[in-house]
């Protein structure tokens, strides 16, 4: 799979990631709405997430909407070996302490849709989490 979007690195430090991703967020929901979006986060260093959004549909964006600066990625992703939590979007850093409980992340797919519930998809490298 390929996953097709806007993307920003963002800092992590103090978990300033769920106020500056929650805004980023917001200004898509506004061009594309909130419903139609979903957004990959990988690349996780001590100080940074390279996070990006797409449209579920994973067809382009309107070019002319995007604003700001942004960058155009296409990301190969596994398809298989996917995880799904379910939760709220007013409470995600309590559904994320869930899921890093059993180690890092290699990539996550989140969509939070109008209604405040967000389902999460996660995959971890399993030669990392097997210590190979």
């Amino acid at each position: 799979m390929i996953f097709r979007g806007f993307s920003r690195t963002f800092s992590t430090k103090n978990g300033e990631q769920f106020r500056t991703i929650g805004a980023y967020w917001d200004r898509m929901s506004a061009l594309y709405g909130r419903d139609n979006l979903r957004g990959l986060g990988y690349g996780w260093t001590a100080e940074s997430i390279v996070y990006v959004i797409g449209l579920k549909s994973n067809e382009p964006f309107d070019m002319d909407k995007k604003g700001g600066n942004l960058c155009w990625k296409e990301v190969p992703l596994p398809d298989t070996g996917w995880v799904e939590y379910t939760g709220r979007t007013d409470d995600l850093a309590a559904l994320y302490d869930e899921i890093y409980r059993d180690g890092p992340l290699t990539y996550e797919i989140e969509e939070c849709r109008e209604d405040g519930s967000c389902t999460i998809l996660i995959t971890r490298d399993q030669v990392e989490q097997d210590g190979k």
